[in-house]
């Protein structure tokens, strides 16, 4: 994804509860162990990743986002009264960017990071076991996100049939899907397609 000078960065989108969280550092997780694979196991002295929270929506958001980053050895900044425009970026890492679950907050987290100066790439985390009658409200709500992706979210919770549905609901919009998420553990059990 590096693109010149621009800062690298990734933002995950959702409703609340939808696992985007979850996916974030699963993903992140990822990238860690294939830096790792590229350096022959061993990472360089600084992670050229760093976590950055705006997730205000849930009251245990902020500390956990702390403990998994220390878990990683990943830099985390997750002071939720912060916004965008309150840190420095250097295009030497790459921005894994939680958002909140409240709208308002995710819009402005976009139009911040959609501007020059970034690199980025837009993730918005669909459960799989939502009725694809909601969709279509849920698509309305998040059209402010341009070139997004989709990440199925709870997709062990969700049969065949209904993951089936879903994929034909994005397929006949146009619309990637990008990954497939269990819920759970950070374990590897996000797969992209």
């Amino acid at each position: 994804m590096k693109q010149d000078d621009k800062i690298r960065i990734y933002l995950f989108f959702g409703i609340p509860g939808s696992g985007k969280s979850n996916v974030l550092f699963k993903f992140l997780r990822q990238k860690i162990l294939e830096e790792k694979r590229q350096c022959n196991g061993k990472m360089t002295e600084r992670s050229p990743y760093e976590v950055i929270s705006f997730n205000s929506f849930n009251i245990c958001a902020e500390e956990m986002c702390r403990k998994i980053c220390r878990m990683m050895s990943v830099p985390c900044k997750a002071e939720i009264s912060k916004t965008p425009k309150d840190y420095s970026y250097s295009p030497d890492k790459t921005y894994f960017i939680d958002t909140s679950g409240k709208l308002d907050e995710q819009k402005s987290v976009y139009d911040f990071f959609s501007k020059s100066d970034f690199a980025a790439k837009y993730f918005l985390a669909i459960p799989a076991v939502i009725d694809t009658s909601v969709l279509t409200g849920i698509l309305e709500e998040y059209s402010f996100l341009k070139d997004f992706q989709i990440v199925l979210t709870f997709c062990d919770f969700a049969d065949d049939k209904k993951m089936n549905q879903i994929s034909e609901f994005f397929e006949s919009r146009k619309i990637r899907i990008a990954a497939r998420n269990n819920s759970g553990a950070i374990d590897g059990s996000l797969e992209f397609l």
